[in-house]
């Protein structure tokens, strides 16, 4: 449902005053219009702000970087890295009028911004931070966005809404994070709404605003670097996910009843399909008849669903978990609403605050507190009690529709809005945990921090062509901004797909890190061509001791499960390549995204071995490819072993893999392989191969390719 968008006008500049006169002092740039002080937090962690103290001198080394804070900020690695956009002195001065100055004004009131000082339209002050961009620098993160991955030559606001899979700033997930490839990452350390030109008014000029004080950390490093900055600022990423949720999950909006839900989870089974979750959209509490909103009471709808705890129980003996929906926002005069009522997030004109979100608003809802201590420990006992009593995971839905109005703990509900969700799918993890042993959350919204709090699925995306595109854009982009685990709905959210589609969606999906079928039309994988599906969906599941060794290794390392491939290269060729990605450090995929099974593929440096047909590829090559519809462009790096399950199996049990095939590709491969419990290393030269801290009991074979 749409939420509120922020209003863009609130940027347009009313007066700017550039830092001028600048002089060195404390390990802070004072001038006639404020200062900017300088905090060197750790080896290649530079803290910069208005409100914090300095403690470098003006010219410095971090990180094998060489830092100049005078005449104006200037950062060298043997070349060039990153240098602010002018001063306000008369070197570096720009003479055209800024379009981000309110139309109202006359020419001469009119200037560039660069940093320094505004006043923003609704008479706010606001701060600017300015730097160059060198000619061919792309910009990567920003969170979760649906249009091209590289952000140079288009502006964003960071502000949480529900405007599905749009191309522009809207997202389910902003983070105020970007990074170069060059060598530098910005965090801009705020929850209120963040505006970011990238090269869109000049392309050379990369301008942030605030509507607060100006407080970033400026990170130093190469990728890999940057993102361990990032995490030892924020909060490192964990996985406490269980292991079964690496298996596929079954969805629609929505299956009705139990007798609906019982007879998917029984086809599942009478098909062969391996599968591992049953969700339940909002017909489980019944809210659509009860409100006809959105709006939750969470209470079982005794009609549709008799008797939950039976259903539950045959779920579980046909190995199967449940997932049960959820959103933050509460009807009124419900059992629910009696509980959390003086712990509802408050509005500054009186009485609770309510959503900006469709029938939520006509509904009057209330949004439990969780910036308050007690409402968010009262938020935790109810979702343990009323939903983790029967779910063994919650999908938390919506939860980006804060209102202006909001109030809690001195913050208004420009800076609350963004910072809700991180709350939000914090409070469901935690509950989770602490009930179930486990920690997991399959939510939509988020901010800064919610690799914390793992995972993440992108939204409604239509059931298109473009959709399959939009959906894959949108997880490389909160991939390339910190976040570790993720998923998309197979075959879109809003339409129903044609064969082609579901099976190419699906192949996409079962090569990140969690994957599910949802949407508002059948989504079950037999209506799709039965045979290919579950050839798919059993690919999967044969990946599995691969799949589940690199999410491991992702946490140690400290990188993204699902990578794209800049990530991995220096080469200008992957800058602007947002549909190819690497699968852990071994596998490189390259999804087909249009109609007909053609694509244009390019192969990073190296040698390659095309999974399906075992053919040799040299990289730093494109190759147009075309493949028939059961299988896809699936490449594994030369000297990478790969761990494959050697039987089928239904479902995923929580103990270590067994059975495993180790598929050996080249002649000198080696890998860290992890399980439950299992830290084992595995070396291999001209098919002979050693395996290092395996436990015994671990059958396993060797294949050669």
């Amino acid at each position: 449902m749409a939420t509120l968008k922020f209003d863009e006008s609130k940027f347009k500049t009313l007066s700017f005053h550039p830092y001028k006169r600048r002089f060195f002092k404390d390990g802070c740039i004072y001038s006639d219009y404020g200062k900017l002080c300088y905090s060197l937090v750790d080896d290649g962690i530079l803290r910069i702000g208005n409100r914090i103290n300095g403690n470098v001198n003006s010219s410095f080394t971090t990180n094998n970087y060489r830092v100049h804070l005078l005449p104006k900020l200037l950062i060298f690695n043997n070349d060039k890295v990153l240098e602010e956009w002018g001063t306000g002195e008369n070197e570096g001065e720009r003479s055209w009028f800024d379009p981000l100055f309110d139309p109202s004004l006359e020419w001469y009131d009119k200037t560039t911004i660069t940093t320094g000082v505004l006043t923003c339209k609704d008479g706010k002050t606001c701060f600017s931070f300015s730097v160059s961009l060198s000619g061919d620098e792309p910009i990567y993160g920003l969170g979760e966005h649906f249009g091209h991955i590289n952000k140079r030559g288009y502006d964003f606001i960071t502000w949480a809404s529900d405007m599905p899979s749009t191309p522009n700033y809207a997202t389910y997930i902003p983070i105020p994070f970007i990074w170069s490839v060059k060598g530098w990452g910005l965090l801009i350390n705020s929850s209120s709404p963040v505006y970011f030109d990238i090269g869109k008014t000049s392309y050379d000029r990369l301008l942030i605003i605030t509507r607060d004080y100006f407080d970033s950390y400026l990170f130093l490093g190469n990728v890999k670097e940057i993102f361990k900055k990032l995490y030892s600022i924020t909060g490192k990423p964990k996985n406490e996910l269980p292991k079964w949720s690496f298996g596929f999950w079954q969805s629609k909006c929505a299956y009705r009843n139990q007798e609906e839900v019982l007879s998917v989870a029984e086809e599942l089974r009478k098909r062969e399909f391996p599968s591992d979750v049953i969700h339940i959209d909002p017909p489980w509490m019944g809210n659509w008849d009860k409100f006809n909103c959105d709006t939750v009471d969470l209470e079982w709808d005794k009609k549709a669903f008799p008797n939950p705890d039976e259903m539950i129980e045959k779920l579980h003996k046909m190995g199967f978990k449940l997932s049960l929906w959820i959103n933050p926002y509460i009807e009124p005069e419900t059992k629910l609403w009696n509980i959390m009522k003086d712990k509802l997030l408050k509005s500054s004109n009186g009485g609770h605050a309510v959503p900006l979100a469709d029938c939520q608003k006509r509904e009057n809802a209330g949004i439990p507190d969780l910036f308050d201590e007690e409402g968010f420990s009262r938020y935790k006992k109810v979702l343990k009690e009323l939903v983790l009593k029967y779910a063994d995971v919650i999908k938390a839905d919506y939860g980006e529709a804060i209102p202006f109005d909001a109030i809690s703990k001195g913050l208004r509900g420009e800076e609350l809005h963004n910072l809700f969700p991180l709350y939000y799918m914090k409070a469901v993890y935690e509950a989770t945990k602490e009930i179930k042993g486990y920690g997991i959350v399959w939510g939509r919204s988020g901010y800064t921090s919610i690799w914390q709090y793992p995972l993440n699925w992108g939204g409604d995306p239509p059931s298109t062509w473009e959709g399959l595109r939009q959906a894959l854009r949108g997880l490389l982009s909160f991939h390339s901004s910190g976040g570790i685990f993720a998923s998309f709905d197979i075959g879109g959210f809003i339409g129903k797909p044609s064969e082609e589609l579901y099976i190419r969606w699906l192949q996409a999906g079962i090569m990140i890190s969690h994957v599910r079928a949802h949407g508002n039309s059948e989504r079950e994988p037999w209506k799709y061509n039965e045979e290919i599906t579950k050839k798919m969906i059993k690919l999967r599941y044969k990946l599995l001791p691969y799949i589940y060794s690199e999410s491991i290794r992702s946490i140690k390392e400290e990188t993204p499960l699902i990578r794209p491939l800049f990530f991995e290269n220096d080469d200008p060729n992957t800058y602007n390549i947002d549909d190819e990605f690497y699968l852990g450090n071994s596998l490189l995929v390259a999804p087909i995204m249009e109609k007909g099974g053609k694509r244009k593929v390019y192969l990073p440096e190296g040698y390659y071995i095309e999974f399906f047909s075992n053919k040799y590829f040299e990289g730093g090559k494109w190759y147009n490819l075309s493949y028939d519809l059961d299988e896809f462009p699936l490449f594994v790096k030369l000297n990478s072993i790969i761990p494959m399950l050697k039987d089928e199996i239904s479902y995923i049990e929580e103990k270590m893999f067994n059975n495993i095939e180790f598929h050996v590709y080249g002649n000198n491969a080696k890998m860290d392989y992890y399980d439950k419990g299992v830290e084992a290393e595995i070396i291999c030269k001209n098919k002979e191969c050693k395996i290092i801290n395996l436990p015994n009991d671990i059958e396993y074979v060797f294949i050669y390719h």
